[in-house]
């Protein structure tokens, strides 16, 4: 599997995570809609870098976008 592929569903896992997370913690009463909201930004830029690192990799290889 090449690095752009595995950061890929690195971040993928990561926002599924943090979705499972985040509904439990709401229901449970440990945080607010607006505490979770704001977390999202650090979770967000993990996608970011595996699109980064996914057009690198085409970028590379020659692939047309």
């Amino acid at each position: 599997m090449n690095p752009a592929t595995l950061a890929t569903v690195n971040a993928l896992v990561e926002i599924g995570l943090f979705a499972f997370k985040s509904i439990r913690a709401v229901q449970n009463g440990d945080k607010t809609p607006e505490e979770i909201r704001a977390e999202w930004p650090v979770v967000s830029a993990k996608l970011d870098d595996a699109w980064a690192a996914w057009d690198a990799a085409g970028d590379k290889t020659g692939e047309q976008k």
